[in-house]
């Protein structure tokens, strides 16, 4: 036992070390190092039968009793996998082995049983773990976001959590806490639509604009004293167009955030600011059983602005919120470096441009932060805020006051689901304890915090100060009970369908100028109307036994 800890703590020591060369946080630094791998992108729920009951929880000095499970529990950890496992690790890359160190400790308080850390397969980690799943193969204990995992739950692929997360976790015997509980929002929130959870988090991730403080004074701006402490941006959208119209004219690029252009990062901050006069004329289905009342009440779902478009007549794209929206993303664009919508180019590689002083601001992930404070090729201040609120400077749809942009991030980093096999080889308890010893404070402060990057999920967990720093936007995530809309990407899409690829395709061609505003929004509709019969079928318990929309419940009786 005094080897396991003394050892422990000196893994603690050495991802902690850092902190003082780290405190001159964004100042010229040091070895170079690579972007850590970015998070790619039923039945009933089985009885916990020998998980311990809140009222069986052992006294803080008790040992928890060892699982009943005799053999190897294959576990793909993706980002936290310890480097002396990993097939050919990057010389440069931030070293891990916490969860090595944990896998022992685990595997002596259960004998007979063992972690056996596995890699992922060759190809799109998405279609590869798809065909494991569906083939009855692969990890037992594997990482994807935790929406996907939610959805997994309710395909039959992963094991259900529901039951699980009632219970205490063993490793805290102080607490008789629920084990969902220990989880910081919007865990609680985020379910599949049939109210599962699929997955079990380990850590929050956030974005940011990583922000060249040098580069901005060379134009007499002083970023760091523009940035409105309530609110851990500059003023308002408008200041940051003004900024970046000051770059360009100055030679440089000002602005990019990469591929997540296309997707979602920048729809979740606008929408919420954008369509807030339609919520009393679309918060109709406020029905779901599995969810609390506050999660749905003044919160528009996928089904409410289906229901909107399908039976009472909404001209979804010829709605002025949407055109503003996507004249916001052109404007912005027009400041963005070459090739910013171009898989094939990197996206204009806007790390590379923002380490070595080509590019002012970078919207990325706190992933990077660790990365960027370490490569060797930067020497410049840089310091790190969010995107700004929606005035009525830049549009009148814009609420007064301003409503401010929720974060994008939250639970989209490193999840673990459990692979449905497990249930026939008696294993399923084995891998809920083996997560429920990751998620106890101090181990998930243990592993979350031995490279910056992200913060712990657990509640009780410290975060590191300068990561922690990064997390305005999910401070107001946290606070909330989420984005009050629906992203416009997501509208019309469900599992299988190509709406998002085609929103896809047809932003780019918008933002790079070979169609306008009028083609862009034409073609939408005609995506999102071939879309809309399967999406309906797909999502209607009516249709699907993986349903959850009651289409009793609307307005009308949609052909689909």
């Amino acid at each position: 036992m005094s080897i396991r800890i003394t050892r422990r703590s000196l893994l603690r020591t050495t991802a902690l070390t850092g902190l003082a060369a780290l405190a001159a946080a964004c100042q010229p630094a040091a070895p170079a190092t690579t972007v850590p791998t970015d998070a790619p992108k039923a039945t009933d729920a089985p009885k916990a039968t020998d998980a311990p009951k809140a009222t069986d929880a052992p006294e803080p000095t008790a040992e928890p009793a060892a699982v009943s499970f005799q053999g190897e529990i294959a576990f793909y950890a993706q980002a936290y996998t310890p480097t002396s496992f990993q097939a050919n690790p990057d010389p440069k890359a931030p070293k891990r082995e916490a969860l090595a160190l944990l896998a022992e400790e685990w595997a002596e308080l259960n004998p007979g049983a063992k972690i056996t850390f596995v890699q992922a397969g060759e190809g799109a980690y998405d279609s590869w773990i798809n065909t494991q799943l569906i083939g009855g193969t692969g990890p037992d204990v594997f990482w994807n976001p935790l929406w996907i995992l939610n959805q997994f739950a309710d395909e039959g692929k992963v094991v259900p959590l529901n039951d699980y997360l009632e219970l205490p976790n063993k490793y805290v015997p102080e607490s008789t806490s629920p084990w969902k509980s220990t989880f910081k929002n919007p865990y609680i929130t985020t379910i599949s639509p049939k109210g599962q959870w699929g997955g079990i988090p380990l850590d929050l991730v956030s974005t940011g604009v990583y922000t060249n403080v040098d580069m901005f004074k060379s134009v007499g701006i002083d970023v760091k004293a523009e940035i409105v402490p309530e609110l851990g941006s500059p003023k308002d959208w408008a200041t940051l167009i003004r900024w970046c119209k000051t770059l360009k004219e100055a030679g440089y690029w000002a602005f990019s955030n990469g591929g997540y252009i296309l997707k979602r990062w920048l729809q979740w901050a606008l929408v919420d600011q954008l369509f807030w006069h339609l919520i009393p004329e679309f918060d109709k289905l406020n029905y779901q059983p599995a969810l609390p009342a506050l999660y749905q009440e003044g919160m528009i779902s996928q089904e409410e602005v289906v229901m909107q478009y399908a039976c009472e007549g909404w001209k979804a794209f010829e709605e002025p919120a949407l055109r503003v929206m996507f004249e916001i993303f052109k404007d912005l664009s027009e400041y963005m470096p070459e090739g910013f919508v171009s898989s094939e180019d990197n996206f204009g590689a806007p790390y590379d441009l923002f380490v070595t002083n080509q590019l002012a601001m970078f919207w990325d992930g706190s992933w990077s932060l660790g990365p960027i404070m370490q490569d060797n090729r930067r020497a410049f201040e840089f310091t790190t805020f969010w995107v700004p609120p929606i005035t009525k400077e830049t549009t009148e749809l814009a609420h007064d006051p301003p409503i401010l942009p929720l974060g994008a991030g939250g639970y989209g980093s490193i999840n673990y689901g459990i692979n449905r096999k497990v249930l026939e080889a008696g294993a399923a308890d084995a891998c809920i304890d083996w997560l429920m010893f990751l998620t106890t404070p101090e181990n998930d402060e243990m592993i979350v915090n031995e490279v910056p990057s992200f913060i712990p999920s657990n509640k009780q967990a410290k975060s590191l100060p300068e990561v922690e720093s990064m997390f305005v936007g999910e401070t107001r995530l946290v606070a909330a009970p989420g984005s009050t809309w629906k992203i416009p990407r997501d509208w019309f899409s469900y599992q299988e369908s190509k709406y998002s690829d085609s929103f896809e395709r047809e932003l780019t061609l918008y933002l790079l100028g070979e169609q306008d505003m009028d083609q862009f929004m034409a073609n939408m509709k005609a995506a999102a109307d071939e879309a809309l019969p399967a999406t309906i079928r797909a999502a209607a318990m009516q249709y699907s036994d993986s349903g959850s929309w009651d289409l009793t419940k609307w307005t009308c009786q949609p052909d689909v």
